[in-house]
């Protein structure tokens, strides 16, 4: 029986999304608990990976079990009473048999938020950014990196891909109560592509580099040539389209 999960969890003490053979992670905890649960060795699929320090607000996770007492849609009841509390299972059920999280999405969505200032409930979930973050002026540069482009530049030098392409859908600066948030939507993304894309903007809005440096950056297609990664503490798996 294929089970689909839709969970989130905080990513600060999580060494990412996949299981690595050192470091605490969040398929590591969640695959612990389902081997408890049915005395089997369970294998996840996520949507896709999240990096050190990222969190989730919807990951979509996938998983083949045997026949279960427990009904698909009760799943995630004692999946959470095991579960450490920085995991939440937020729905389970029954998934067709040939569903696959990762490789049946089509687009994935991402949300940086930006805080004004320093907030002791919020600290951990946003970037304090201590200077006026301009919207219009954003938007009207993030045009550069929309479409089916080249990402090198906006990817790990370490990350070990087959290509760089990735299509991206959107890319949309909004205010979201007292914060600023990015909004960005694509089929695919490269190591650490969100947070530098965030950090090219960020130069962009203090007039550190124009939209012309950010179309040079692109078509460089060279890690150097783009500013360092952001920190991910305001970084979120938004969503998954199916």
């Amino acid at each position: 029986m294929n089970i689909m999960l839709k969970i989130q969890y905080d990513g600060t003490n999580f060494f990412g999304s996949q299981i690595q053979p050192a470091g605490r992670t969040v398929q590591g905890e969640l695959e612990s608990v389902l081997n408890q649960m049915y005395s089997a060795r369970i294998v996840t699929v996520f949507s896709g990976r999240t990096d050190s320090g990222v969190h989730a607000r919807e990951q979509v996770v996938n998983f083949h079990i045997p026949e279960s007492k427990i009904p698909p849609e009760k799943i995630f009841h004692p999946l959470n009473s095991l579960l450490p509390n920085d995991i939440l299972v937020i729905s389970s059920e029954k998934a067709d048999d040939d569903f696959n999280s990762r490789y049946s999405a089509k687009m994935r969505t991402y949300r940086y938020f930006f805080g004004r200032e320093h907030n002791l409930f919020r600290e951990k979930y946003s970037l304090i950014c201590p200077y006026d973050i301009k919207i219009e002026e954003l938007n009207t540069a993030a045009h550069i990196l929309i479409g089916k482009k080249d990402f090198q530049s906006f990817c790990s030098s370490n990350a070990e891909v087959n290509n760089y392409i990735c299509n991206v859908k959107k890319i949309l600066f909004f205010k979201y109560n007292d914060e600023v948030v990015m909004e960005i939507t694509a089929d695919r993304y490269l190591q650490n592509m969100v947070r530098i894309i965030v950090s090219v903007f960020l130069e962009f809005n203090r007039g550190k580099i124009s939209q012309n440096d950010i179309l040079n950056i692109l078509e460089k297609k060279d890690r150097r040539s783009a500013p360092k990664t952001i920190s991910p503490k305001g970084l979120f798996l938004w969503k998954v389209d199916y």
